[in-house]
């Protein structure tokens, strides 16, 4: 959950679909890895204990207490937050977008046609590189695929040949993008056309390479918002509730408590490389490579992403109760070695999964490489947790219980200081952890004041008892 809040706020320091870019905005900064590194094994983690969590609710309390659990933990905060959350998101996003309006290059990257032809209208130069990579507006119209605003732009007198820092020209970014629209109208402006006699942009090898093709309907606020957001987890752990229920009582409790059971050890094994099927099928099968898994934020989930997912579900839900035969609980024998797992993960196997994933076109050995750093990150971090924090700690133990909160309410306030701190003559690093610092610092405030002892706070975690006030005794 805290990891979230990290990946969102990444989000403004390099060029992309976000609603806000920071001045400092670039690909050769660390941030676009950071949002690659976390998105590569974060939700993996949270859907396998979720599965593991599920199997111990429903041994605790049998099929109705997990329906009661999951309906009070998960589905009414999702149902709340699609009335008030995600609509603050689109109100918070649309305010900092509107008051940003001057800025023609952030017009470009966020789709809004009306500020850029106000701006153009008023004088506003069309070649002013303004972003961190030296990008003009030209270049953010090639990223997000918008042709209207590129052909505003060179109308108003936009170079199409213009060069940023690394001496890519607004085709080049439409090559990373793949934005074919945006690049025909670069040609028909005057740049160089490198296609081959009678092909197309999508017949040239390495044809966007970078990212989904986005056009206007997908990146617009208005279709942005009209989703479950970044809350879509949540509606993916109902439908995999959902999906355990269904198999919990068709195969009858009794056959489910059998935890040693040979089959459903093979099973839960053979759970790991499976997950290779769904991870060819993100990016479009290598089409527009992505790190980690697609994004489903719709009501349909996207049946390959669910699937993906459901993967370490059931991984989780079979490994709760199971021993190896040394008695060690499975969960945590497959973290042993953490100290050298992850380290190894990260270090070697996360860049050279990168450089598959992004400057290679062998997406199976791309996929297989994402899929063995999901699963030593999960392993490693499940191992390092149970070194470092088996001992309950009441400090871990509020950050924990504070977590879920401040996943469900940060997204609106990271975009709104983002906001902010965007045109602060600032080093990028300050400003980012200057961000997480204070998101979490005033949502861990509002939630001591306003959620924890509230029906809030037992809504989200169970009920909590204020401790009783210290009273000073005096000795005669």
């Amino acid at each position: 959950m805290l990891l979230g809040v990290v990946l969102h706020a990444s989000l403004s320091f390099f060029p992309g679909f976000w609603p806000v870019k920071d001045d400092t905005a670039t690909f050769d900064g660390p941030y676009d890895e950071i949002l690659h590194a976390i998105h590569g094994f974060r939700m993996p983690l949270f859907f396998l204990l979720s599965g593991f969590f599920t199997t111990m609710l429903w041994r605790q309390r049998g099929l109705s207490g997990l329906v009661a659990q999951r309906a009070k933990r998960v589905a009414l905060p999702l149902a709340l937050a699609m009335v008030t959350i995600v609509p603050l998101v689109g109100w918070v996003s649309d305010d900092v977008i509107t008051d940003r309006a001057d800025n023609l290059l952030i017009s470009s990257y966020v789709h809004n046609t009306s500020a850029v032809e106000s701006l153009l209208a008023n004088g506003a130069n069309p070649n002013e590189p303004r972003g961190g990579s030296g990008e003009a507006p030209l270049h953010a119209a090639a990223l997000v695929g918008n042709a209207q605003i590129a052909e505003l732009l060179i109308e108003a007198g936009a170079n199409p040949e213009a060069l940023d820092d690394k001496g890519d020209s607004p085709l080049g970014w439409a090559f990373f993008a793949g934005s074919a629209a945006v690049a025909d109208t670069l040609v028909a402006a005057g740049h160089p056309d490198f296609r081959p006699a009678g092909g197309d942009w999508d017949d040239i090898e390495g044809w966007g390479f970078g990212a989904r093709e986005l056009d206007q309907d997908v990146i617009r606020l208005d279709s942005w918002v009209a989703s479950f957001h970044h809350l879509w987890f949540l509606w993916f752990v109902l439908w995999l509730a959902a999906g355990f229920v269904t198999v919990a009582a068709l195969a009858g409790r009794s056959e489910g408590e059998s935890t040693t059971a040979s089959w459903s050890g093979r099973l839960m094994w053979l759970l790991i490389p499976l997950t290779l099927l769904p991870q060819y099928l993100m990016g479009e099968r290598g089409a527009a490579p992505v790190f980690g898994p697609d994004t489903s934020t719709g009501l349909m989930p996207l049946w390959h992403v669910l699937a993906y997912y459901a993967l370490f579900f059931a991984f989780g839900a079979l490994a709760y109760g199971r021993h190896n035969r040394a008695g060690t609980p499975v969960i945590e024998a497959a973290g042993r070695g953490s100290m050298f797992i992850l380290p190894v993960t990260f270090l070697v196997v996360f860049p050279v999964a990168l450089v598959l994933t992004f400057e290679s076109h062998g997406w199976l050995t791309a996929s297989v490489t994402q899929v063995i750093y999901t699963w030593a990150m999960i392993f490693g971090l499940l191992g390092a947790f149970r070194a470092v924090l088996a001992t309950p700690r009441r400090g871990v133990r509020y950050l924990s219980d504070s977590s879920y909160w401040i996943y469900l309410v940060h997204v609106p306030l990271v975009i709104w200081i983002q906001a902010q701190i965007s045109g602060w003559n600032l080093p990028s690093g300050v400003k980012f952890v200057g961000l997480n610092v204070s998101v979490v610092a005033i949502l861990l405030l509002a939630y001591q004041l306003c959620v924890r002892y509230t029906p809030i706070g037992t809504m989200l975690n169970g009920k909590r008892v204020r401790p009783p006030r210290r009273t000073s005794t005096s000795v005669s």
